[in-house]
């Protein structure tokens, strides 16, 4: 079968990580990068065309399909003159840094009927597609709550390359939180309500550095959540998965889901419930083994990218999907912010007649 001609828009740190998992993928060819930097990457990619400006890769590579890995505040732009250029997208998340120009893109999406893919790689771990079977099968019974941390401490230099990251938009809730909030939307189910406090007290950026979210789910469960990139811990889902070289292997699991019959934790997938299935603080509880074979998510999304740019799978997270994950996250620094509890029941339904208002605009 014809291989995927794909370009790369972005070629900073996760942009590298997805040319390295291209690189051994037989399905696509890379057909050129954009980077501002180009001399730089152009030395660090030898034999790959590398182009200054991304709009020059569209015009003279013609890819079929495009990586947009750019800083979040140009995904918007990128992913309309790939969707004008009837280029399929696979946009790192956030799939765009408000949520205007997020209905800007799905706009133009469904417009140009190209297939959209979000970034949110934790969709594709085997461990998650187990999660959810098991609470699927009522394993735990009803959820009623949610317990999860994502801490660990970033080197300066990681500020350093990327000055924007210490800016408004550029910290852990919109670069981490919003892999663990799509994460929970996707195994539990839609968030409806938020509540925050956040702080920049310990590197006093003008973003923040720890935050916690209070978050209220359709399904009736409750759920915490503690963020911070300057502690030191093993309780951050890379560091449980060992899906990232920058985060060593721990093996610790960093969420904890309770339900009515029992409880798992999670990337583990330790089940906890009491002899013969009984509810009763008096019987003791026992701990189950769940396995899950370990696979790489992001060589697992560029496979699930082939299929949907070959029309044989639906998008797992389609633009759309997406900018419901960057909803709740963008509402969790606005509580944070303001101090008080945030419905977000409006703000889908309002988004949702807004998307659909561009896309008829868009189609006319």
């Amino acid at each position: 079968m014809t291989k995927i001609r794909i370009g790369v828009i972005g070629a900073g740190l996760i942009g590298r990580k997805h040319l390295r998992k291209l690189a051994g993928h037989d399905d696509y060819e890379l057909v050129g990068i954009a980077d501002v930097n180009a001399e730089q990457v152009a030395a660090e990619q030898p034999g790959a065309r590398v182009f200054k400006d991304y709009r020059e890769l569209l015009a003279e590579a013609r890819p079929d399909a495009a990586i947009i890995a750019s800083p979040n505040q140009l995904h918007a732009e990128n992913g309309i003159a790939c969707a004008r250029a009837g280029v399929h997208i696979l946009i790192e998340k956030p799939v765009t840094d408000m949520l205007q120009t997020a209905a800007g893109l799905i706009a133009e999406v469904s417009k140009a009927s190209v297939k959209s893919l979000v970034g949110h790689h934790r969709r594709h771990h085997t461990q998650v597609k187990t999660l959810k079977a098991l609470l699927a099968d009522g394993r735990i019974g009803d959820v009623v709550g949610v317990s999860a941390i994502w801490a660990t401490h970033k080197p300066a230099t990681y500020f350093e390359i990327a000055p924007w990251r210490s800016q408004a938009g550029g910290g852990p809730i919109l670069i981490n939180l919003i892999h663990e909030i799509d994460f929970l939307r996707f195994t539990l189910g839609e968030i409806i309500a938020v509540e925050a406090i956040s702080a920049n007290r310990q590197r006093g950026f003008a973003v923040e550095d720890t935050a916690v979210a209070l978050i209220a789910f359709e399904s009736g469960a409750l759920g915490t959540f503690f963020l911070s990139d300057c502690a030191v811990t093993p309780w951050t889902t890379e560091q449980g998965l060992g899906e990232a070289p920058e985060f060593p292997f721990s093996g610790q699991s960093s969420y904890r889901l309770m339900g009515r019959r029992g409880a798992i934790e999670f990337p583990s997938l330790d089940q906890w419930t009491q002899d013969g299935g009984a509810q009763d603080w008096n019987r003791p509880i026992q701990a189950q083994a769940n396995h899950a074979a370990s696979i790489d998510p992001y060589v697992a999304q560029l496979d699930h990218f082939r299929d949907v740019i070959r029309g044989v799978a639906p998008s797992l997270q389609p633009v759309e999907d997406g900018a419901r994950s960057l909803l709740a996250t963008l509402a969790i620094a606005e509580a944070a912010s303001a101090g008080r509890r945030i419905d977000l029941r409006e703000r889908y339904a309002a988004f949702a007649t807004g998307q659909a208002a561009g896309v008829r605009q868009g189609a006319t």
